[in-house]
């Protein structure tokens, strides 16, 4: 999904998605600031164009109000900053507004907009759990870019931000607007706007088929990878628990475990690991194959407290890399740190083995590496070999073939007190999340924060 609408300020219209116009009349003409600050949820799914509405609010009051503050907020600045605040960006580039002249933009550090009537657009996250550090702030609008992101704990941010609103009294306009995909009902935000209610507070849903803008085929390919009830959430903007303990619940047996599987001598080889040291957490990886659209997941790999050349060892000697065509290697991105296990890192030890291993015929090993900068978020990860295990269309596009993997589909379950954690002291667990990383690397092609590496 494009993080970006590319809509400037003069090309806005909020008449054609219904609930843009009516927050935008609840703000500017309906409601009496005499009565209070106004805060606003925008409760949306996937693609139902919240950024760019408040973008477009945050822009138009510091335009409206001379010598305000819209305050742009978020738990991580790097999010912030290729999200909301690029929207505003890109929403003052229009016709009528020039750079240099009627605003000046600084994008280093926490970024911030100063216009040419004294208003400001300023920037504020929290990830490194400061809580307090708005307190000094004085603000006048105040937009909160993807509220559910933040667990109890963050919680504080945003109360601490709500309390600097009509910090300017010369502004009359005074709002806090968050927006946010729907989460459980169990979530600190869900009983702040919707049981603890006010005279003060709105919600406004919408939901991904309001946007006309939408393109049919990212609708339908959403539905394809989110499953049921991801969908009624996602889809459908409904606040709904998801899961109660087991981490991924569209998998049965019944539905996802075979029993037979031979691989084709030639076919590419998918090796995916997750990396791990300690009692019950073995370093694990998964053999697989993707034919058309449904990945097999064959064989397991696992030895408790090994190095990263002893499990290459034990997938040599189960004979997968003499039949296989094409290697390809995914898994966990911190396998591209060194260690005090070794001077070389987890992916340069396996390169290495590959390069230096000859097949019983006497061929060299053609691979490449699919190792991404970063692991996906854990959320998207969860939500996407869920959707794979069956989707909304009663698709099933993810077979299991191996007890151990089954095992950790069907026992794998959320850690107590955590947030979306994986309980990790089930063994089983850590080839689950190896696959997820190749599915997630695969669906999100993520070049900008990834690399793949053709030898």
């Amino acid at each position: 999904m494009p993080t970006t609408s590319g809509t400037s300020l003069t090309t806005f219209n909020p008449n054609l998605v219904p609930y843009q116009r009516k927050v935008v009349d609840l703000i500017r003409r309906d409601w009496d600031y005499s009565e209070g600050n106004l805060e606003i949820l925008l409760s949306g799914s996937y693609g139902s164009a919240k950024s760019i509405l408040m973008a477009h609010l945050a822009v138009t009051h510091c335009l409206f109000f001379p010598k305000s503050v819209a305050m742009l907020a978020r738990k991580a600045m790097p999010d912030l900053k290729a999200t909301i605040f690029k929207e505003v960006v890109e929403h003052l580039d229009c016709d009528g507004l020039i750079d240099g002249v009627d605003y000046w933009t600084n994008s280093s550090g926490s970024p911030s907009i100063t216009f040419s009537n004294g208003s400001r657009i300023e920037t504020i996250s929290w990830a490194d759990k400061k809580y307090r550090k708005g307190r000094s702030r004085k603000v006048s609008f105040l937009c909160i870019e993807e509220l559910t992101e933040n667990n109890q704990d963050d919680r504080e941010a945003f109360m601490t931000l709500k309390a600097r609103l009509r910090r300017l009294p010369h502004v009359k306009e005074n709002v806090l607007i968050a927006a946010t995909n729907p989460d459980a009902p169990s979530h600190w935000a869900y009983k702040y706007f919707f049981e603890e209610k006010a005279p003060t507070k709105f919600v406004f849903k919408s939901v991904t088929t309001d946007n006309p803008f939408l393109d049919p085929i990212y609708i339908d390919q959403l539905i394809r990878d989110l499953d049921p009830r991801a969908i009624q959430r996602y889809i459908y903007g409904e606040w709904i628990e998801l899961q109660k303990d087991q981490v991924y619940y569209n998998y049965s047996q019944e539905t996802n475990f075979k029993t037979d599987f031979n691989l084709i001598r030639g076919e590419e080889l998918i090796l995916t690991h997750d990396f791990n040291i300690g009692h019950n957490k073995p370093m694990s990886a998964a053999a697989m194959v993707k034919r058309g659209d449904v990945y097999h997941a064959f064989k397991s790999f696992h030895i408790e407290g090994a190095r990263t050349s002893d499990i290459m060892e034990e997938i040599a000697s189960s004979g997968l890399l003499d039949e296989a065509g094409m290697i390809t290697v995914y898994g966990d991105a911190t396998g591209k740190s060194r260690d005090t296990r070794s001077i070389k890192s987890d992916y340069d030890i396996i390169r290495e083995f590959l390069a230096n291993y000859k097949t019983k015929d006497g061929r060299v090993l053609r691979f490449q590496m699919k190792v991404p900068l970063a692991n996906p978020p854990i959320r998207r990860r969860h939500n996407l070999v869920n959707a794979y295990c069956k989707n909304d269309k009663e698709e099933v596009r993810f077979l299991v073939y191996d007890k151990w993997i089954d095992e950790g589909m069907r026992l794998t379950a959320f850690k107590k007190g955590a947030d979306m954690i994986e309980d990790d002291s089930l063994p089983q667990q850590h080839v689950t999340t190896a696959i997820g990383y190749t599915l997630d690397f695969d669906k999100h092609k993520t070049t900008a924060s990834s690399s793949t590496r053709q030898l």
